[in-house]
């Protein structure tokens, strides 16, 4: 269900921003736990856009790999930016390569180490008596977006090669309500989210996924500091272990991981548990990428020069080395390729 800010707010309210993870597993923690506590800041609420994290701490996976727990810090409208919480309080956090790299190209000594989704998730939905289905569709129309996905649809625009003058954007948080309403004719929103809780309010949705019209983004990124990866080599791989154990989970299990979210992680949110289900499945569709043997969270080097292409396209001047570290999730799978996904159900 779409959420407005207020109850949003109210959520926020009733529960402290920085949350372990509510389940706090199933084992007890371990004594003397090597790797502290994970800490890590979501992009956005407790949704089951985060599912594989709730699974890696639920399960005890996270314990599994040498941590005393985990703390999932939740993001929204009103969050401060992730890579001032990496920076600043947190081990890792969930961005998306546009955001990361304007960061670093500030000077930010962060690095991207994986990927959730092999397909970046923004799309722009319209109305489907006035669909937007190319990107040519754009001209003319007036788009509703996000402050925090502005550098992603600027991003967007610029790699492209849209003329931006024929293309108005106005900010509209969060919610992409007033378009069905007639007052926006498209909105930059997720294809695993904001679409599916319109569909279950019956409005009839047109999509335009970015990345099927050539905007290569990988998307849902972890991030880490530099100081991380220098210092706490060992602490970063136990992280990305834990995650893909959940999100291989996930994969296998989606009612599973909706449960979790409906009934425990974002239980405050009073999140549908249909509209859920059917976020976690697109979520799902967005991880995969068809491949027998796949290895989640990896990102390949052509991948990586692609994205690297695609947001210095919006002015940027970084390179594949001084964005991605790839580092330890290639290590991990040279250690251990059972990790791998054998099969794409």
């Amino acid at each position: 269900m779409i959420i407005p800010r207020r109850r949003f707010l109210m959520a926020a309210a009733a529960s402290p921003l920085v949350l372990a993870g509510c389940g706090g597993g199933d084992e007890p923690a371990a004594a003397g736990a090597r790797h502290g506590i994970a800490t890590q800041r979501l992009a956005w609420i407790k949704n089951t856009q985060f599912a594989g994290s709730y699974v890696a701490d639920k399960k005890g996976y996270y314990r599994a790999e040498g941590f005393g727990g985990s703390e999932l810090v939740a993001g929204g409208p009103t969050a401060p930016p992730i890579e001032s919480d990496v920076l600043g309080r947190t081990f890792a956090g969930v961005s998306q390569v546009p955001i990361v790299g304007a960061a670093v190209a500030k000077g930010a000594p962060l690095k991207i180490i994986g990927a959730v989704y092999t397909r970046y998730a923004g799309c722009v939905m319209s109305m489907t008596a006035k669909p937007i289905k190319t990107p040519e569709d754009l001209y003319g129309k007036t788009i509703g977006c996000a402050s925090s996905s502005e550098p992603v649809w600027r991003t967007f625009l610029a790699a492209l090669g849209l003329d931006q003058s024929r293309i108005k954007t106005v900010p509209v948080q969060g919610n992409p309500i007033g378009m069905t309403k007639g007052e926006i004719d498209g909105y930059l929103g997720f294809i695993n989210s904001q679409v599916i809780d319109l569909r279950h309010l019956g409005h009839d949705i047109t999509t335009m996924l970015l990345a099927d019209v050539g905007f290569p983004l990988v998307g849902q990124t972890y991030i880490t500091t530099q100081e991380n990866l220098d210092g706490h080599r060992d602490k970063v791989k136990a992280f990305l272990r834990a995650e893909i154990k959940g999100w291989r989970d996930v994969l296998a299990d989606p009612r599973y991981a909706t449960d979790l979210t409906v009934g425990e992680y974002g239980k405050d949110l009073k999140l549908d548990p249909a509209a859920t289900l059917d976020c976690c499945e697109a979520g799902n569709d967005l991880i995969r990428n068809g491949q027998a043997g796949q290895q989640l969270i990896a990102i390949t080097d052509e991948q990586a020069a692609r994205n690297v292409e695609a947001i210095n396209a919006g002015g940027l001047r970084l390179t594949a080395d001084r964005l991605f570290d790839l580092g330890p999730i290639r290590e991990i799978y040279q250690e251990d390729p059972d990790l791998a996904v054998t099969g794409q159900n």
